[in-house]
């Protein structure tokens, strides 16, 4: 029986091994070799130790990450910052209004929200002027922090540009063509407002104010301005006399209109109506003869 030569058989060398060990078997040997650098060098062994407390914190930051725990950590930690600071004294112990004459101070409180006891750095001041803007007669508001516990709020008012009136309803208008309050709730009305009537009217002051206007003979007299739905206007002037402008060529309208007022005093005239619609002719219509009497 021929004998098998271990030499020769592969089969007899074999071990088995399991796949992990020389991964471990390396792993083990790099910290070892660190350690043993580190023994023989402090600075060596700073560095480990800082490279193991890096990584040490890397992996609580991901388990927290992973686990959703960060938001409460922030929102925990920001808190408690807060609480610190306002037991130092930050707090809000006094809000200022300056400005208001037609508006109410309490109103502007309202709309500020800023209370005394706040936290005197967690005070929104954009919103909180925003919120003072969006008043009835405020043109402009300034908020601002007055160190080291005071909020100062400051309002610049609407001044009444015109009147507006709308449906039957009186309003005042701003120079920027917004209504800022009913007349039936304001104590008084400035006098020498112009009246504009239409609904669109507001939106077309600046415009139609700045072709008038340069005809100083003409503006002086006018006492309110009625806009149509097709854009003509027509003048209402303070000895009741009516002048219909057409709905373009404005400026060239006005212009005969003072060429003839410059001829004939038209304007001071008892003329109920002066029509330049029409290019080539000007009509003219008499007051009825009660409302001539009476004025």
């Amino acid at each position: 029986m021929a004998k098998v030569s271990k030499g020769n058989s592969k089969f007899a060398t074999m071990r088995r091994v399991s796949p992990l060990k020389p991964g471990l078997r390396g792993s083990q040997n790099w910290m070892a070799a660190k350690v043993r650098a580190a023994k023989h060098s402090p600075k060596a062994m700073m560095r480990f130790l800082i490279r193991v407390i890096g990584t040490f914190l890397v992996l609580i930051f991901i388990a927290l990450w992973l686990g959703g725990f960060l938001p409460a950590i922030k929102k925990n930690t920001n808190d408690w910052k807060i609480e610190r600071l306002m037991a130092m004294g930050f707090v809000v112990e006094q809000v200022d209004v300056m400005g208001e004459g037609r508006l109410n101070e309490r109103d502007i409180r309202t709309a500020v929200q800023i209370n005394r006891g706040s936290y005197f750095f967690g005070v929104d001041l954009e919103a909180a002027r925003a919120r003072t803007e969006s008043l009835p007669w405020v043109d402009r508001a300034v908020v601002r922090r007055l160190w080291p516990n005071r909020i100062v709020v400051q309002v610049v008012e609407t001044t009444p540009y015109a009147l507006w009136q709308d449906e039957g309803q009186l309003h005042l208008l701003s120079d920027s063509g917004e209504a800022i309050v009913p007349v039936s709730q304001v104590a008084s009305v400035p006098t020498g407002l112009k009246t504009y009537v239409g609904k669109a009217a507001p939106a077309e002051v600046k415009t139609i104010e700045a072709l008038i206007q340069p005809h100083d003979g003409i503006w002086t007299r006018v006492e309110s301005l009625v806009r149509f739905p097709s854009g003509r206007w027509d003048l209402h002037m303070k000895n009741a006399t009516v002048v219909r402008l057409p709905e373009t060529e404005i400026e060239t309208a006005l212009s005969r209109l003072v060429a003839l007022d410059r001829e004939t005093f038209i304007l001071s005239r008892e003329v109920g109506t002066i029509d330049m619609r029409l290019k080539d002719r000007i009509g003219l219509l008499a007051k009825p003869e009660a409302e001539a009497q009476s004025s």
